[in-house]
């Protein structure tokens, strides 16, 4: 490792140094039984100290050496492919070293996971609840390293993303790298979140296809249809990690029938790309129903902030004085859904 060091440091150096004037006084040397760097400085005209240059770059490189049985100063050139066996091969070998042990620890490790999935498929309880963010972290990596087949996701924007799902996102991006399909539904505000957008850049390329809905009334992952990990109640850090295929098969179902109705995003778009009408339409609706501000805010993910701006904008156009007359204005007008019309 103290060789590989060092190569690094010259090759940093040599970048910086090797120019035409180390390729001529190279040439220079070519073809003579030995020189002397004073003399090949004085045969260019140049200063000693450049020639004392030229030769500490060539000597890193070892395109010369001393020759044998002459002079201290004597040096000799060294034919490229020479200089190539004497100072790549040691490197080419400590990389291929360098495989083997990471190799290794990836055995080594994946005897690990396997022994966890062993106590996984053998234990009595089909329900773990936990707040533990190790034991978690565990049970994701675990889930997600034997998933070959399908990883579903539905979640809010990163900014409002949990523990686990911030866990989770790596783990769904290699799983999708290994062959897994994968469906991701997100809000449409995720459209506008310039964070969210970037990991959805990342999803797309990797083979997962990403999907935008009105309104993310939970948070959900699901491996195989096999292991599926959900809130356990109203402690956003406590989660359940069922092993119960029912259940998972259960959530795979909710999920596909929101994703028939959900937009595919397109990461070429701008903005929200088509879908501000059918998010105006589910504030109206919220609105309509009588929900609290922060209940709105959480279903349709957004923050407080945006929230507030949303309505204000459908308050403007619909000149409603109150949030709740602009959800009965909708209503009388159409804009909403009918039995929230018939209702108001």
């Amino acid at each position: 490792m103290e060789l590989a060091a060092q190569t690094l440091q010259q090759d940093a150096r040599r970048t910086g140094e090797l120019d035409e004037f180390v390729v001529a006084f190279y040439e220079r040397t070519l073809g003579r039984v030995d020189f002397s760097p004073s003399g090949i400085a004085e045969e260019l005209g140049i200063p000693a100290g450049h020639a004392e240059h030229a030769v500490a770059v060539l000597r890193d490189l070892r395109l010369v050496k001393p020759a044998e049985g002459g002079a201290p100063d004597r040096l000799v050139a060294v034919s490229p492919e020479a200089a190539q066996m004497e100072l790549l091969v040691p490197l080419e070998r400590q990389i291929l070293d360098s495989r083997h042990r990471l190799a290794g620890l990836k055995g080594q490790l994946s005897s690990f996971v396997t022994a966890f999935e062993k106590q996984a498929r053998t234990r009595t309880e089909s329900v773990v609840i936990t707040d533990d963010r190790e034991e978690i972290r565990l049970r994701l990596l675990a889930a997600a390293q034997s998933c070959t087949g399908e990883v579903l996701v539905m979640q809010p924007c990163v900014a409002q993303e949990t523990h686990e799902l911030r866990l989770a996102r790596p783990l769904v991006l290699e799983a999708l790298r290994r062959g897994a399909r994968g469906r991701i539904l997100y809000p449409h505000t995720a459209r506008g979140d310039s964070d969210t957008r970037a990991h959805i850049g990342e999803l797309l390329p990797a083979g997962g296809q990403v999907r935008t809905t009105k309104e993310v009334r939970d948070r959900f992952l699901v491996f195989d249809r096999r292991t599926a990990f959900i809130p356990a109640g109203e402690d956003e850090e406590a989660i359940a990690v069922v092993y119960e295929g029912a259940v998972a098969a259960f959530l795979a179902g909710l999920h596909a029938r929101v994703w028939e109705s959900a937009f595919d995003f397109d990461s070429g778009a701008a903005g929200y790309a088509g879908t501000l009408e059918d998010l105006k339409t589910t504030l109206l609706d919220l609105l309509a129903s009588g929900a609290k501000d922060e209940v709105i805010a959480r279903r349709v993910g957004m923050s407080d902030r945006t929230f507030r701006r949303h309505v204000a904008t459908i308050m403007q156009e619909l000149s409603a004085t109150s949030r709740f007359q602009a959800g009965v204005l909708a209503a009388r007008t159409g804009l909403v859904d009918p039995d929230l019309r018939s209702a108001a």
